[in-house]
């Protein structure tokens, strides 16, 4: 690496590191009461939390007037065959309920009312834990808009409820869940307006949850925060006391948020972390792999854990793998059928496909590692090659990091490795702020800041180290 491409690594890791230092200052807490949202602003979610409300301040109004406008009522660029019928529904009730109106051109495109509700018409049971508040409460509301009494319905919703006021800390669902019981005559149980208060940004909008556990997890493992012991009691503090973690401490247990705690606690609370872990093996499918939320019975937090999660995701099992790897589990046979799993669902071309991100580099960059340090070196190299063909592409810039952790890995990639550091400078200095939307949400999308910046300083760590053991040697 020339030395003037170092000290712009070097700046650029320091850079990302101070903003991601801010960004925890400003929005993680273990008082919960004080705590911000890690995710960005959400057009969704601000409307409805707004209608809940029913008292739009002038910050909201100001907020509304210059970000809701065209087809970004979810927060990005539509793509309107992407739409689940939970968003179909959502668009609909915006309008219906909320009184906003959609523009035309995406209005036009709706199904009818009949067409949605006949969607939204499959038992509630086979959605995912954390979507199933979600349905209830679009359910709920198309009767109102249809001017059908369901008491049955709202008196699930009420049940639902938890003690924070929320209802599993999102803030969509939380609204809609209080629309509907409004329009029904139903007075929430706890108090959902001081829990609305307390989750609106400083700029009048909502997102749509927080994301203090994925967030704090991946910036405590980078190993560059201010304060590890803050981060460590947050996420000491956010596990449930069946010992599951979600995207946040009122949130429903989530595999996947369970793995990254897992993987960061594991040198500062391994009593903890290896508790959870075991957990994590009591969810595992008969072939091999893991999926993100299991099925659950009672209120977060203090919910039960009955059953597996529906389906299997690569990238959440290599997460759930790299939790075992670091809390010493890896000899174990649940990691052995981990891996073969892995090993089964590898494409013919050498990549791994995913559900949760927009595009199968993460799944690929992080599954080709974790095959390298596991001695699987003909399905980490097959996935190089994949990985080595996407270098070109119009990636962003978490993307390009995940491409320099893998090419850093194996000196047989030393010439992508210096392409990809050359792009990834150019797209971090036209805007390293910008958005880039990437964890999919209901066919929403959120931006995860703090990860990203995390993804970013851990891939420029890893380089800076190889730099430095390579000049030492004479």
């Amino acid at each position: 690496m020339k030395k003037d491409t170092f000290a712009e690594i070097e700046h650029v890791f320091e850079d990302a590191r101070q903003k991601m230092i801010s960004l925890i200052d400003s929005s993680i807490s273990t008082d919960y009461s004080s705590r911000r949202s890690t995710l960005s602003s959400n057009v969704l979610a601000t409307v409805l939390a707004n209608a809940a409300l029913n008292t739009s301040s002038e910050k909201t109004t100001r907020w509304l007037e210059l970000n809701a406008h065209g087809m970004n009522i979810v927060g990005f660029p539509t793509s309107f065959t992407e739409l689940s019928p939970l968003m179909h529904a959502c668009h609909m009730i915006v309008e219906e309920i909320c009184g906003f109106r959609l523009p035309p051109e995406f209005k036009k495109k709706l199904p009818s009312v009949d067409e949605v509700a006949q969607q939204l018409d499959y038992p509630c049971y086979l959605d995912a834990s954390y979507a199933l508040p979600f349905h209830l409460a679009c359910a709920a509301l198309f009767c109102t808009i249809k001017g059908v009494a369901m008491p049955e319905l709202l008196h699930l919703i009420s049940d639902l409820q938890q003690e924070d006021g929320s209802w599993t800390d999102d803030v969509i669902a939380t609204a809609l869940s209080t629309l509907a019981l409004l329009k029904g005559g139903v007075k929430p149980k706890y108090d959902v307006q001081k829990w609305l208060e307390r989750e609106q940004l400083p700029d009048g909008s909502w997102a749509v949850a927080n994301g203090e556990v994925w967030e704090t997890s991946y910036a405590l493992r980078t190993g560059q925060c201010s304060d590890t012991a803050a981060l460590t009691a947050l996420l000491v503090e956010c596990v449930h006391p069946n010992n599951w973690w979600g995207y946040s401490r009122f949130a429903v247990p989530d595999v996947d948020d369970t793995a990254v705690a897992c993987c960061a606690l594991a040198p500062y609370e391994p009593h903890i972390a290896s508790r959870a872990c075991k957990k994590l093996l009591d969810v595992q499918h008969e072939s091999g792999g893991w999926g993100a939320f299991p099925q659950i019975e009672g209120i977060v937090p203090h919910e039960s854990v009955v059953g597996k999660p529906q389906s299997q995701v690569n990238d959440i099992t290599c997460h759930v793998l790299e939790a075992l790897e670091q809390n010493k589990k890896s000899g174990l046979i649940p990691f052995k059928r981990g891996i073969s799993y892995l090993l089964e669902t590898q494409k013919k071309d050498g990549h791994w496909e995913t559900k949760w991100w927009n595009s199968d580099i993460y799944a690929t960059a992080e599954i080709a590692l974790l095959m390298c340090r596991n001695g699987y070196s003909d399905s980490a190299f097959h996935a190089m090659s994949w990985l080595e063909k996407k270098r070109d592409g119009s990636l962003n810039t978490v993307e390009y990091a995940l491409l320099i952790m893998a090419f850093s890995e194996l000196p047989d990639y030393s010439d992508s490795l210096d392409w990809v550091v050359h792009r990834f400078l150019e797209q971090y200095s036209l805007d390293s702020s910008t958005s880039t939307f990437d964890s999919v949400y209901f066919c929403g999308l959120i931006d995860c800041k703090i990860y990203n910046l995390s993804m970013i300083i851990a891939s420029l760590h890893k380089l800076i180290n190889l730099h430095h053991t390579l000049n030492s040697f004479p």
